[in-house]
């Protein structure tokens, strides 16, 4: 697994029943705790900043202290090779700060398709493990292009506009925030191709498998097709839940090794078959047994539905560096939740970042246990025992659990729990289960 270069953490003040949150950057984080507190905002918001921030970036070149304060460190340097140090690297967090303040109400209004409240968001803590190399090449044909996350490209100009500048700062700025998790700035001109952007897995997955067809065409409609005063809120669907499923007609199967072996493990621990589609104007997707007996996938069962958008993400040929998984237990007995964590487990150690929001107990025990057996004194006998490998441990630095409690008062607290080599303590869980068991104390007690 490649590390991620950039570590920052997302601050958010005021947003529905959240005062404040600050939700710092991991290659697994866990959002966990009660119902209806805030977790899927964030994760569509983590998302939006992700797919969509790129979009913000001005057209213009700014007056703006910020920006220019980025301008002058790009004409300081210009044609010659330098390495960025902290200093330089503050400057565009503080310019992408003041954008996200100019376009906070925009960026939420297309996130939700619904003017969401916010107060404030920005980036803090960034901390970069190597720092960004800039060099200027003269048979470079843009204004920015890199072959790797630690170095970014410029043509050599006897001189350059401001239009110019601003081009190679957003480049700069947007490579220093997400390289190696989204997209780049500059991308494929082939339409609807994706470039790595992050993947949304709603947690009504189900639902939108079985109807995608009738979906698709009726939120696009909804969404893209009618003026804004004759739609109102009929058909709208979020953007992550529209980019779902317009991920759907992208599925065609794609042979990728270095996926091979997360696509066996769901097929023959989860699935026990596989699916398959047949490429139309919106693809087929149908769903084989072991036994070789072929179904759609209305007659299959939600464990199937549940599973064929991921197993099918991944046997395409789409690319993505981070996905969002909503409740990734629904419809899973016990067993297979636990089965899921370990496929959640795996998906992170081939590279990918990883979150997912959940109430699952056993989800999060899987975790504990993983974190435990990596320094377990006995940790080749019972890797051998249960049939785990180094790809099923997980490491506690690589481990953020965000837990939302609102029950003590009419605001959600977001809590960044303590993760340990032992594991993690969450509190809304256990006050739940230990009260659960006084119950079922109580009863038997007296029957």
């Amino acid at each position: 697994m490649k590390p991620r270069e950039q570590d920052w953490t997302l601050h958010i003040e005021r947003l529905g029943a959240m005062r404040q949150a600050d939700i710092a950057l991991a290659p697994l984080m866990c959002f966990v705790g009660d119902n209806n507190s805030g977790k899927s905002y964030i994760s569509m918001l983590l998302w939006g900043l992700l797919s969509q921030g790129m979009t913000l970036f001005p057209n213009r070149p700014s007056d703006g202290k910020a920006y220019v304060a980025c301008e002058q460190w790009m004409m300081q340097n210009q044609n010659r090779d330098i390495t960025m140090d902290a200093s330089a690297e503050q400057r565009y967090i503080a310019w992408f700060n003041e954008i996200l303040a100019q376009k906070k109400i925009k960026l939420m209004e297309k996130i939700f398709n619904y003017p969401i409240h916010i107060g404030k968001i920005e980036i803090e803590d960034f901390h970069r493990h190597h720092h960004l190399k800039v060099q200027w090449k003269s048979d470079a044909q843009r204004f920015g292009f890199s072959n790797d996350k630690n170095c970014v490209k410029f043509p050599v100009k006897d001189r350059y506009t401001r239009d110019d500048l601003l081009r190679m700062n957003s480049y700069l700025c947007w490579n220093l925030l997400t390289a190696g998790m989204t997209a780049p700035f500059f991308t494929n001109l082939l339409q609807g191709r994706r470039q790595g952007e992050p993947v949304y897995m709603p947690a009504s997955r189900t639902g939108f498998m079985l109807t995608y067809s009738q979906l698709l065409a009726s939120s696009l409609q909804a969404n893209f097709g009618e003026d804004e005063g004759d739609r109102g809120e009929r058909g709208r669907l979020t953007l992550p839940y529209i980019d779902f499923l317009q991920l759907i007609t992208k599925f065609e199967e794609k042979e990728k090794p270095q996926e091979q072996k997360l696509v066996r493990f769901l097929e023959e621990n989860m699935a026990q078959g596989a699916f398959h589609v047949k490429k139309d104007f919106l693809p087929q997707i149908r769903y084989e047994t072991d036994q070789g007996v072929s179904l759609p996938l209305y007659v299959t069962s939600s464990v199937i539905t549940e599973i064929a958008p991921i197993l099918l993400l991944l046997k395409s040929g789409i690319s993505f560096n981070a996905i969002i998984i909503e409740e990734p237990e629904a419809h899973l007995h016990p067993e297979l939740q636990r089965r899921m964590a370990r496929f959640i487990v795996q998906l992170m150690n081939s590279g990918k970042t990883v979150l997912i929001t959940t109430h699952s107990d056993t989800i999060m025990q899987h975790i504990n246990n993983m974190l435990k057996l990596r320094h377990h004194p006995r940790k080749a006998e019972l890797m051998e025992k249960w049939g785990y490998d180094e790809a099923d441990l997980l490491e506690a630095r690589k481990v953020h659990v965000y837990e939302f409690d609102h029950h003590t008062s009419a605001e959600t607290s977001v809590r960044d729990l303590k993760v340990y080599d032992d594991g993690i303590v969450i509190p809304t869980f256990n006050d739940a289960l230990a009260d659960f068991n006084e119950e079922i104390y109580a009863v038997q007690e007296d029957s």
